[in-house]
């Protein structure tokens, strides 16, 4: 009897091994995706062995439960700070689906399964693209850049033809906004000089440097060029005035021409 007992001892931690080596969890890689773009990552959930029975899988993100799935199929969803995703269930696959990707849903995102051939889990990451967009106008005292949809973080730059008025040559204001996505809104107010140049302001990214938007300010003023309508376009017989007489020209010809041999 002492025998079969240190012999059950010995066989349990193999045979739980063992069992949790036979579920198999695959989950979608890392990924850095545009701003604004659909994005979904997968966690599936198979087995070498037939009659494979789900208990339980569940996204995380930093710890925090996103959504789960129990042993009838039933989604739970959970919402800490992630306002438009759900999840979907077939199949064994537990998806987590973002409608368009935003900086509040960066992060560290794990997949956790409960089965009847054991237990599994397994880490990704979303990241985001640097991006923003560029809008610029001109008013009677200043020029405006406003950058909307904005990741991460940057600062704004001015140029006026090849000259860059970043130096503090030319007074300027920005101000900064993060709304609940975690967007950033950047707005730059530059003071005006009168000049028919166009000005440029391009947002360079605090963390690789780059120029991610830009735009061209220009002067309302150098866009008031009289335009030539079609009914005043010149034709070729009124650039010198001779065409438009030719007719008279012509019979005067044959009048001279009829005395000359009546003489």
């Amino acid at each position: 009897m002492e025998y079969t007992w240190h012999t059950l001892v010995w066989l349990l931690p193999a045979f739980t091994f063992s069992t949790q080596g036979l579920v198999k969890l695959s989950i979608s890689p890392g990924i850095t995706a545009e701003c604004g773009e659909r994005v979904t990552l997968y966690c599936n959930a198979s087995s070498s062995q037939k009659d494979l029975s789900i208990k339980h899988i569940e996204w995380f993100r930093s710890h925090t439960s996103v959504c789960s799935v129990n042993e009838k199929g039933e989604i739970r969803n959970h919402k800490p700070s992630l306002t438009d995703f759900y999840c979907d269930y077939k199949h064994g696959q537990l998806s987590l689906i973002f409608k368009r990707v935003k900086p509040l849903d960066r992060g560290n995102y794990s997949c956790k399964l409960h089965s009847n051939q054991g237990t599994g889990n397994s880490d990704t990451r979303v990241e985001l693209q640097e991006c923003g967009k560029a809008k610029g106008f001109w008013t009677k005292d200043r020029l405006t850049c406003t950058f909307t949809n904005v990741y991460p973080d940057g600062e704004v730059h001015w140029f006026h033809g090849h000259r860059n008025l970043s130096d503090g040559s030319v007074r300027r204001n920005t101000s900064k906004q993060v709304d609940e996505g975690g967007w950033l809104t950047i707005r730059s107010d530059l003071e005006r000089e009168s000049s028919l140049v166009a000005y440029n302001c391009s947002l360079m990214s605090a963390a690789s440097g780059r120029y991610v938007a830009s735009t061209l300010v220009p002067n309302p003023e150098s866009r008031r060029v009289p335009v030539l309508k079609v009914s005043e376009e010149l034709t070729p017989q009124s650039h010198s005035g001779v065409g438009s007489n030719r007719p008279m020209w012509t019979c005067l010809f044959f009048a001279v021409f009829f005395a000359a041999t009546l003489n």
